[in-house]
């Protein structure tokens, strides 16, 4: 199982939801394997839906564009009832046995009622799916447009509807060995890249060169570059600008990395420094510090515990560690199909950590004059034990020669 339905059940049970309607394309993806082609050309107003009863939680209703619907011979989850909707047109040809993929998308299309959009297709799937009374209705409403919402309300009455894209946040903090598979994989391709550019440092080499050795290696490895946050020195201190071609390497810079990868949809935010030929020892000294303390912060963060609790030990343990002066706004996220989600490792986070949680701990400084430091790694929340999914955690500052 690609999600966790057993959450997914207690979440709707608990909040007396009858009905959930997902609709975003993190969500969608989610709970399907599929990122819907719909959601991409059309952004603000493509539409495609899962529709989840509560005593099917395992069984995905969708609601998609005929022109794409092929996409559902993909999914990864059990399929319900298909309805689409829209002008596309397949033409039936001669007469015979249909079978595997076409079959279905012959059912879809061609053996089943059509809908002109979106929105009467999702009333009419609800209507089969709950047809003796008005259900409660659960819809994420971060990717369904003011008129869907507004005929749903006027189908079921307002007060049958329910804000739900936190609960559906809430179902996914807790990963299957699915995403967990899926992360550790989006995680490793990450370090790979960042790997294969530490071996292609050299006197003179830009930061846009060294993008582009990073972004190749992330998509020969079957990912995604998402924010390739690479910077050269004291560059580093701004580091959500575009990488420069006169901004080259020189001995005694710091190469820092901050760099967002997807796979299959699940993302894996890295950060790593290296030195380059020279190292000045005051800047060792402060990144053994927050090295320290990321490890800190990957021991303490247990089942139960708050991000704050996470947050307050660790910032007091890196000072504690002769870096007074260090100063942060948090120190992890939680990260899954996007790249923060809760719980946040902040200083006002009450939200508590649970076991099968994956957190991305970083412990990242910036300064005027010597660029940043920084280390970012997941780590996937046990009872006894956490365990980090890439494969050369929180390493020790190397020097690149």
């Amino acid at each position: 199982m690609i999600y966790n339905a057993d959450r997914l059940s207690k979440v709707m049970t608990v909040n007396d939801l009858e009905l959930l309607i997902v609709s975003s394309l993190e969500n969608i993806n989610y709970f399907s394997g599929l990122r819907p082609v719909i959601k991409t050309l059309n952004k603000y107003y493509g539409e495609c839906y899962i529709v989840i009863h509560v005593s099917t939680p395992r069984v995905l209703n969708f609601v998609h564009s005929c022109g794409e619907c092929d996409q559902l011979t993909e999914s990864m989850s059990s399929l319900g009832h298909v309805f689409t909707y829209g002008t596309f047109y397949r033409e039936s040809g001669a007469a015979y046995e249909r079978q595997g993929d076409e079959a279905d998308i012959f059912k879809w299309t061609m053996d089943s009622p059509r809908h002109a959009n979106g929105k009467e297709a999702l009333l009419a799937l609800i209507a089969t799916i709950a047809p003796k009374r008005l259900p409660r209705i659960g819809y994420d409403q971060d990717g369904m447009p003011k008129a869907t919402v507004e005929a749903l309300s006027n189908s079921v009455g307002k007060d049958n509807l329910v804000e739900s894209a936190a609960l559906v946040r809430d179902v996914r903090k807790v990963k299957t060995a699915s995403e967990i598979s899926g992360l550790s994989r989006a995680a490793q391709i990450n370090e790979q890249a960042i790997y294969r550019v530490t071996e292609a440092l050299q006197s003179g080499i830009s930061e846009h060169e060294l993008k582009e050795i990073f972004e190749y290696e992330v998509v020969k490895q079957g990912g995604r570059p998402e924010l390739t946050m690479l910077k050269i020195g004291l560059n580093a201190v701004g580091g959500q600008r575009q990488q420069k071609k006169d901004n080259t390497l020189s001995a005694g810079d710091l190469v820092w990395f901050d760099s967002n990868t997807s796979y299959q949809g699940y993302w894996a935010d890295l950060a790593r420094v290296v030195a380059f030929k020279d190292l000045n020892p005051a800047t060792l000294v402060k990144y053994n510090a927050l090295r320290k303390g990321m490890i800190h912060a990957s021991e303490i963060a247990k089942p139960g515990i708050t991000g704050a609790e996470v947050f307050n030990s660790t910032m007091e343990f890196i000072q504690d560690q002769g870096f007074s002066g260090y100063r942060r706004h948090h120190i992890g996220h939680g990260i899954g199909f996007e790249a923060y989600e809760r719980p946040i490792m902040s200083p006002d986070e009450n939200c508590c950590i649970e076991e099968g949680m994956v957190i991305s701990l970083e412990t990242p400084y910036y300064e005027f004059g010597l660029g940043a430091l920084h280390i970012e790694d997941p780590v996937l929340i046990g009872v006894q034990q956490n365990t980090f999914l890439t494969l050369n955690p929180c390493p020790e500052l190397k020097v690149i020669n």
